[in-house]
């Protein structure tokens, strides 16, 4: 008997829980997005900027939103983004490799020419104003919802027995431009464009084959090219076109509520990358010091004849951009005056994810 009531008490406990438990069940279905990344799970951004961004939207949408990441290009490919952002693939791309397909994107290309912006905050922050400011950029990205304006890591000048101070330092050296205007800036300069795939550019500074490379900073040690160099300039050379985007179709199927979310994010996403990219170069730079490496930085001056010295570049894509109707030079004007005024925005993001001066 004592059985019994132990047994009858039990399920009414269970019956209880199940009532008090009804509202959670009956809670809007989880929404799982399929967030990809050409980035290793190593990468700084990845670990301390997308995972950290992806559990607040977790946390501010009480668990309705769920990411499942797909990290060192396991899902999708750099050169492969466009067609997988646009196709639903993919729900999201943190970030988005445009620089694979930049011809596509004539007056987005137009914000990373070289030595126009100063850091990857000022990338950020001149991107997501430009966006803001130009419809002719919302027409580029048409039939993609942009989550994050950001750029890749700052390129800058790293060379092996010789340090670059003027582009006279350049004459016929050979040197890994990293992409088509790298390649014309190496012509322009008297250098030798010497293209290889990035695996292996090591082994060609090892033999010989290569004098130097246009490379981001912070990862130069990761591909052990600092057993090699140890003359950086410091030049602020150029930077590519890595926003984070959301499938279209996707987006649209979000409710009001969970877009708010995204969209409250944009602007501290942007500057979050920024920010983290600035960190590492400071960190290696400090780094590279310590073992007395030859470092030179530009001065504003400089930079501003080193940009003169390849305006033909900037001809180009002007022309690019009045291929498509429109004015390119006047387009290529908006933009710079875009850059300058987002020069004056010196933003951080705190642990709060606030935007702060």
């Amino acid at each position: 008997m004592k059985k019994g009531k132990l047994t009858m008490g039990a399920l009414a406990v269970c019956i209880l829980f199940s009532v008090l438990a009804a509202p959670g069940v009956r809670a809007e279905e989880v929404i799982e997005l399929k967030a990809a990344t050409w980035l290793p799970t190593s990468h700084p951004v990845y670990q301390q900027v997308f995972i950290p961004w992806g559990q607040l939207i977790e946390k501010r949408s009480k668990g309705r939103v769920k990411f499942a990441w797909f990290p060192d290009g396991s899902l999708v490919k750099a050169e492969q983004h466009l067609s997988a952002i646009k196709g639903g693939m993919v729900d999201v791309l943190t970030p988005m490799a445009l620089w694979t397909v930049d011809k596509q994107f004539p007056i987005i290309s137009a914000i990373f020419m070289p030595f126009q912006v100063d850091n990857e905050t000022h990338a950020s922050l001149s991107f997501y104003d430009a966006f803001q400011q130009m419809p002719e950029i919302r027409e580029e990205l048409k039939g993609i919802k942009m989550v994050g304006f950001s750029s890749s890591g700052m390129g800058n000048f790293h060379t092996k027995g010789f340090l670059v101070k003027t582009a006279a330092d350049f004459k016929g050296k050979r040197i890994w431009p990293a992409n088509s205007i790298g390649v014309e800036s190496c012509k322009l300069w008297g250098a030798v464009p010497t293209l290889v795939k990035v695996s292996d550019i090591y082994m060609s500074l090892q033999r010989g084959t290569l004098d130097g490379i246009f490379f981001p900073t912070p990862p130069l040690s990761d591909f052990r090219f600092t057993d090699l160099i140890n003359n950086h300039t410091l030049c602020g050379y150029s930077l590519a076109a890595q926003p984070v985007t959301m499938n279209q179709a996707r987006w649209d199927s979000l409710p009001p509520d969970i877009q708010k979310i995204f969209d409250e994010l944009t602007l501290p996403l942007s500057i979050a990358i920024g920010n983290k990219f600035e960190e590492m170069n400071e960190h290696i730079v400090r780094e590279l010091k310590k073992r007395s490496d030859n470092i030179y930085i530009f001065s504003p001056s400089e930079k501003q004849e080193w940009r003169a010295s390849i305006q033909p570049i900037f001809d180009t894509q002007a022309a690019a951009i009045t291929a498509t109707g429109r004015d390119g030079k006047g387009v290529m004007n908006r933009i710079q005056n875009i850059v300058t005024e987002a020069r004056k925005k010196p933003f951080k993001v705190n642990q709060d994810w606030q935007v702060v001066k």
